[in-house]
């Protein structure tokens, strides 16, 4: 049986999105419907983007906490941090 590798990605109890840690930069699997309504963003936007939200950053989000984010990504590591995400109509 093949091993799936999936990044789950929690705003808040009832915000989230999934994503598909086998193929490069992570693209979003899924997302639910408290993610589109807190982010502004429909399914259809997010799908297929980045698991780390990186469409959302904007001047004020800090590059230190971005490059953390990354490595935890990308050395497969769990990690905790408080990022600035912009909404849809907010850059």
């Amino acid at each position: 049986m093949a091993r799936r590798h999936i990044i789950f990605l929690s705003v808040s109890d009832s915000s989230f999105l999934l994503a598909n840690a086998r193929i490069v930069d992570y693209p979003t699997v899924y997302c639910n419907d408290g993610f589109c309504k807190l982010s502004g963003y429909n399914r259809a936007e997010v799908m297929q983007k980045s698991s780390t939200c990186s469409f959302m950053y904007g001047d004020l989000t800090d590059k230190t906490t971005i490059k953390k984010l990354e490595e935890a990504f990308e050395n497969l590591k769990q990690e905790q941090v408080e990022i600035l995400l912009y909404k849809k109509n907010s850059k």
